[in-house]
C-alpha cells in the first residue's frame, strides 16, 4: 500500500448540511461522513455524492461510515472520484471485510478509478472483533486503518466508562500491536478521550496533551470528536520539529562512523550511542515529517485553489 499520512478523522454527520459546507476548513487529513440508520439514511443518500465533493475541497481524503448490512447500498450512490473509501463499523470478522472489498471493487469499476485504491477503515465495536483483530487487518489489501469504536463495545460487553477508569486498556495494546505487525495504522485517542461528553469543553492545552499522549501510546492517527481536535492531532502525530536536527545529525554521525567500520558511536555532548535502532528511529521520523510536510502543503493549496473558486464565483454574482 502507498504510503499516506491520516492523523486526523474529522467525523461529519451527512445530514447536516452546515457541519458538511465548513468542513474542509478545519485542516483534517481525512473526513468520514456518516448517515443516519433507518429511512433517513435512504434520504441522506440522495446528496452524498455532493457532499464528498464539498468536504473534498480542503484536500481531506473522504470516507462514508457503512454498516455491514447495507455497504451495498450506499456505495450505489457515490459517483465522485473524490471518494477515498469506507469506515467498516461492527466488523467482527475477516469474511466481512471480504466482503466490502468486493464492494469496492465494484465501485472501482463504475467509476474507472484505480484498481484497489479505495481503503477499508475498521473500527471495532465487539470482543470478538477485538479477538479476531489480526485477521481482520490482514483481510484485504485494502485495509489501511483500526482502531476502536469505545461507545459501541461498552454496549456490546455491558460495561461502563468513567474519567476515573479505563475498560479498554488490553483492548487499545491488542489493537495497536496487532496494527503495527500487520503494518496497518492503528487510530485511536488516550483515555478518557473515548467516554462519551468527556471532550466538551476541553481547552486547547489538554486536547493537545491527550494528542500526544495518544501517539505515545502508539496510535498514529486518530478520530476526532470536535473539529477544533484536527490541528491538535496533526501536530501531535508529526514528528516534532524541534528534534528534526538531531534526526539528521544522528544519520549523519552514524553513516560517517558506518564508513569507518564502527558499528556504533557516541552523539557528541552526550553519553548517548548511536546504534542501529537509534539510526533507523531518525530514518523513519524524518521519512514521516516529509511525508506529513507534503501532505500540509497539499492541503493548503487545495484551500487556495478551494477559495479562489468561491470568490470567482461570488464576484460573478455580484
Amino acid at each position: 500500500m502507498k504510503p499516506f499520512v491520516r492523523r486526523s478523522h474529522l467525523v461529519v454527520d451527512a445530514t447536516r448540511l452546515d457541519l458538511v459546507d465548513e468542513s474542509w476548513t478545519h485542516d483534517a487529513d481525512a473526513i468520514i461522513m456518516t448517515l443516519p440508520d433507518g429511512n433517513a439514511r435512504i434520504k441522506a443518500r440522495s446528496g452524498l455524492t455532493n457532499s464528498i465533493d464539498i468536504a473534498a475541497q480542503g484536500g481531506a481524503e473522504v470516507f462514508i461510515q457503512a454498516s455491514r448490512a447495507v455497504t451495498y447500498a450506499d456505495l450505489l450512490h457515490v459517483n465522485t472520484a473524490h471518494f477515498s473509501g469506507v469506515v467498516a463499523h461492527g466488523v467482527e470478522s475477516a469474511t466481512e471485510i471480504t466482503e466490502v472489498a468486493k464492494a469496492l471493487d465494484g465501485l472501482e469499476e463504475r467509476l474507472g478509478l484505480p484498481e484497489s485504491g479505495l481503503h477499508i477503515i475498521v473500527l471495532l465495536d465487539s470482543g470478538a472483533g477485538v479477538w479476531n483483530v489480526r485477521e481482520i487487518a490482514r483481510a484485504s489489501e485494502r485495509v489501511s486503518s483500526v482502531g476502536l469504536d469505545e461507545a459501541g463495545l461498552c454496549r456490546s460487553l455491558g460495561i461502563g466508562q468513567t474519567a476515573g477508569f479505563d475498560p479498554f486498556e488490553y483492548a487499545k495494546g491488542r489493537v495497536i500491536i496487532e496494527a503495527r505487525a500487520s503494518r496497518v495504522q492503528p487510530i485511536g485517542l488516550s483515555h478518557p478521550c473515548g467516554v462519551p461528553g468527556f471532550a466538551d469543553g476541553l481547552d486547547e492545552a489538554e486536547v493537545e496533551r491527550l494528542a500526544l499522549r495518544s501517539k505515545n501510546l502508539g496510535f498514529a492517527g486518530a478520530i476526532c470528536p470536535d473539529a477544533s481536535w484536527a490541528a491538535h492531532c496533526n501536530r501531535a502525530f508529526s514528528p516534532p520539529e524541534d528534534r528534526l536536527e538531531f534526526y539528521r545529525e544522528t544519520r549523519r554521525l552514524f553513516a560517517e562512523g558506518v564508513a569507518r567500520g564502527t558499528a556504533a558511536v557516541p552523539y557528541p555532548g552526550t553519553t548517548m550511542m548511536i546504534d542501529v535502532p537509534v539510526d533507523e528511529n531518525a530514518r523513519v521520523n524524518l521519512e514521516l515529517w516529509e511525508r506529513c510536510a507534503a501532505r500540509d502543503a497539499e492541503k493548503a493549496a487545495a484551500v487556495a485553489r478551494a477559495k479562489g473558486s468561491y470568490l470567482a464565483i461570488h464576484n460573478l454574482e455580484r
